[in-house]
Parts: C-alpha cells; sequence; structure tokens
C-alpha cells in the first residue's frame, strides 16, 4: 500500500513539473533594449549602460518603447563613498545621454538619476564601478 501511495504521487508530481512551460518569460520582467541594465520607475524606467568612465541613458516607457531627450529631462548626480552628492553633466550623443564619471581615486560612486516626463518624476539609484 505505502508503495502505491509513492508511486502515485511521483507520477503526480512529474506531470505537474512537465505542465509549466514558459519560464525564460517572466511576467513583468523588463527587457534591456540596449544591452545594459534596466531599473523600474513611478512613471517610466531607465536602462543604462556602462563602459569605463561613461555611464550612457535611456529612458523607457513602461510598454519597453525608447523615449526621447525631448520627452525626458534628466538630471544625474554622483557620491563617492563617504562624499556628497555632487551635480554631473549629462550630454547628448545620437540621442543618448552620456555622463562622465569622476571616481577620484575610488573603486566606485553611487549614481542618482531623477528623470521627469510629462510632469512627474522617477528616481534612480545605481553603483557604477571601474
Amino acid at each position: 500500500m505505502f508503495n502505491k501511495i509513492i508511486l502515485i504521487m511521483i507520477v503526480i508530481s512529474s506531470l505537474y513539473v512537465r505542465a509549466h512551460e514558459g519560464h525564460n518569460i517572466v511576467p513583468g520582467s523588463l527587457k534591456a533594449n540596449h544591452g545594459g541594465i534596466v531599473q523600474a520607475g513611478k512613471e517610466i524606467n531607465l536602462e543604462y549602460v556602462i563602459s569605463g568612465t561613461e555611464v550612457k541613458l535611456y529612458p523607457l516607457s513602461h510598454d519597453g518603447q525608447d523615449l526621447t531627450n525631448t520627452e525626458v529631462k534628466l538630471v544625474a548626480k554622483t557620491k563617492l563613498p563617504k562624499g556628497q552628492l555632487e551635480a554631473i553633466k549629462l550630454d547628448v550623443q545620437g540621442g543618448v545621454s552620456v555622463a562622465k564619471v569622476d571616481f577620484k581615486n575610488a573603486y566606485r560612486v553611487e549614481m542618482n538619476v531623477e528623470a521627469e516626463h510629462q510632469g512627474k518624476k522617477s528616481i534612480f539609484k545605481f553603483q557604477v564601478e571601474k
């Protein structure tokens, strides 16, 4: 009797495991259109790509569509460890906001980006490392 119960449990659990599909598609997952990391915000999402001391910022709608620099106002600040927030200049190159990070002998810097879209703000924080 015990063996039959174990056999039934194995058969049912194997059917349950095989019934699931689409493990690579997570509901609410954020797609990176430019090969970076996407952070979700209240009003928009922000994708950032770090390459050395250069950080490229791509504002995205919640649908994953790119937003232009005319639609979104970005303000970036950096903070060294044991330091204070300092404003950083954002240049527009080919429709992409680009920030040059000065590490000042540190290994990492915290970057705070404030994005304003249609009068509403989203705030993003992430680490930039050498």
